[in-house]
């Protein structure tokens, strides 16, 4: 009996360790993705959008929103918002690992709390204005590493109304 025992104990073990060097090497790959992801994001380049999945989805998570916002959709989008904003992200930047919702197990995923500043450049007849904004991001991928389901949580609705009043 316990000479089964011990080679069955040593296999669970050993079991149980192979998969969470795995995720924790996704999520690691994952991570430098979304992390390249932002630094496009920041610059306005078109490149951002080559790291989502043809059938990538968003989830509205803003005031009356859609539940599921299409790639198609978010690149016109923000491709609008770089028109009149710019952003940055503000350190520190602490990506953290996701979880499946079902199993509650490491998935590979990657979470975070950032904060971005975001502003509006000067025109003739305004003043530069910025505003920062607290946001929860999760960000989802397939198994081919293109991110497949994003959310963003944060009072982004608010902080655009800011940088479009004209009172200061």
């Amino acid at each position: 009996m316990k000479k089964t025992l011990i080679p069955l104990v040593i296999l669970g073990l050993t079991a149980c360790q192979a998969p969470d060097t795995q995720v924790s090497q996704t999520f690691d790959t994952n991570a430098a993705t979304i992390a390249q992801v932002f630094a496009e994001f920041e610059s306005e380049s078109d490149a951002f959008f080559t790291h989502f999945a043809d059938d990538a989805i968003w989830r509205g998570t803003g005031l009356n929103a859609p539940d599921t916002i299409t790639l198609a959709q978010v690149t016109e989008k923000y491709k609008k918002a770089w028109a009149t904003y710019d952003y940055e992200l503000l350190p520190p930047t602490n990506f953290l690992p996701g979880v499946n919702a079902q199993t509650k197990q490491t998935d590979g995923s990657v979470r975070g709390y950032f904060e971005w500043n975001i502003s509006k450049p000067a025109t003739d007849s305004t003043a530069a204005k910025s505003v920062r904004v607290k946001i929860y991001e999760s960000f989802d991928f397939n198994p081919a590493g293109e991110i497949a389901y994003t959310q963003v949580y944060g009072n982004l609705m608010a902080g655009y109304a800011y940088l479009d009043s004209s009172d200061e």
